[in-house]
């Protein structure tokens, strides 16, 4: 079994090998769906709706310890590592470049006949979202060295870029299974060029597009994430037309108006 990864928010790093808890199973499921039906005739249901539910992680493990009062310490050390007031997230170095924000169940950590161990202790990890995320940001990979690259996201085969310079028409790549919407799981757009009557970033494939309508230099930073853009670290909701950008499953094709010497960034994580 590979070495499961528990990492707090503050970024520390706790290796549950290490620690003397030695990981059985850690097999995250499949997405978990919701299905609503209505009843429309006499034969059959018509489904109306499908929604993502939270994910359930079954973590399985032996806590080892060296005598009698190690084995609580080692219950105490457990405890400490599964609060759960903050999310916390768990990964297998295996495949370390995709994460889980998760929540730990109650779990009872028994003695096994033994003064040394407590065998097959079981925990729920519940990740609210439903799915895992990317470790790294679209601003943190490095296609070069692999760096937060992993198998599976579909990220080496064209070397996609998320930094686009005097490009108005390009591709963003949503590489994750889900859309990444303005309301749920925002992407965060940086912003620097020239734009005397403000400019307009489309999406052509959502059929979406949203404006700047302050003039902005190159010496100003535009941010928008969601629907409120922030210029220079001001939130000024005036300053756009209060629509927003989604970004599909797959290519998006991009097209920008009314900049020049620009440079354009976009940031997020995807979804697997």
């Amino acid at each position: 079994m590979s070495t499961i990864i528990f990492q707090k928010q503050d970024g520390t790093i706790y290796d549950l090998d290490k620690m003397g808890f030695r990981v059985k199973k850690f097999d995250p499921p499949t997405t978990a769906y919701n299905y609503t039906y209505q009843q429309i005739g006499n034969y059959g249901a018509t489904l109306t709706d499908v929604q993502a539910q939270q994910l359930v992680i079954p973590l399985t493990l032996n806590v080892l310890a060296t005598d009698p009062n190690d084995l609580f310490l080692q219950r105490m050390k457990l405890n400490r590592l599964l609060q759960s007031h903050d999310p916390f997230y768990v990964y297998d170095v295996a495949a370390k470049d995709i994460r889980w924000k998760v929540y730990a169940e109650t779990a009872s950590v028994s003695r096994d006949n033994s003064f040394w161990r407590a065998s097959n202790v079981q925990i729920n990890l519940d990740c609210p979202t439903g799915y895992a995320e990317s470790s790294f940001t679209t601003q943190e990979y490095d296609l070069a060295s692999g760096k937060g690259i992993g198998l599976g996201m579909k990220l080496f085969s064209h070397k996609w870029q998320y930094t686009f310079t005097n490009q108005s028409d390009f591709v963003f790549y949503n590489a994750g299974v889900i859309p990444l919407t303005a309301d749920e799981h925002p992407v965060t757009i940086e912003f620097n060029g020239d734009a005397p009557n403000g400019f307009t970033i489309t999406n052509k494939t959502s059929g979406q597009a949203l404006k700047i309508t302050k003039s902005v230099s190159a010496k100003d930073n535009v941010v928008i994430t969601g629907l409120i853009p922030t210029i220079n670290d001001e939130q000024l909701y005036m300053a756009g037309d209060h629509n927003y950008l989604d970004f599909y499953t797959g290519e998006n094709q991009i097209h920008i108006d009314g900049a020049s010497n620009f440079t354009i960034k976009f940031d997020t994580r995807f979804y697997y």
